[in-house]
């Protein structure tokens, strides 16, 4: 399932972000399990789609820098998500994420080196799994994209 989104000016380039994003005609379109959205809503299932991404793409590439707790991770700043998804405000991207943990889709712990650094990380709970193993079109879908191999490694 996608979502079609015209921002008000139009983009002339773009690589593949965090949001899985593809510029056809100057419409960004957005990738997402339809089976999130059903359980949880579009908006968790548009970012959840984002972070299964990554930390998809980062399990493919085997990155020892992504990996803590014997899992994958990927990782991003609430001001980094507004930049990607312009349409949201802050405060609804930390209730899209709040969302996403306490319905046990995403788990999120902080990785970083030096402790100032309030940067999030993200992977992907047990439960999601479980709910996207039957949405073989979005598996599919996400698969293809990581291969395209993104320039933004998050």
């Amino acid at each position: 399932m996608n979502v079609d989104y015209k921002p008000d000016r139009i983009l002339k380039w773009s690589t593949l972000s965090t949001s899985k994003k593809i510029m056809i005609n100057d419409v960004k379109k957005y990738y997402f399990s339809e089976a999130v959205a059903k359980e949880i809503g579009v908006e968790e299932a548009i970012m959840f789609s984002n972070i299964f991404f990554w930390v998809n793409h980062n399990k493919k590439k085997k990155s020892d820098y992504h990996y803590y707790q014997g899992k994958y991770w990927m990782f991003n700043t609430v001001l980094k998500f507004k930049e990607q998804y312009s349409f949201w405000t802050v405060a609804t991207i930390r209730r899209i994420l709040n969302n996403l943990q306490k319905n046990s889709y995403i788990e999120a712990g902080r990785f970083n080196k030096h402790g100032y650094d309030k940067t999030k990380w993200y992977t992907v709970a047990e439960k999601a799994f479980d709910v996207v193993e039957n949405d073989k079109d979005f598996v599919e879908t996400i698969n293809s994209l990581s291969e395209e191999q993104p320039t933004n490694t998050r």
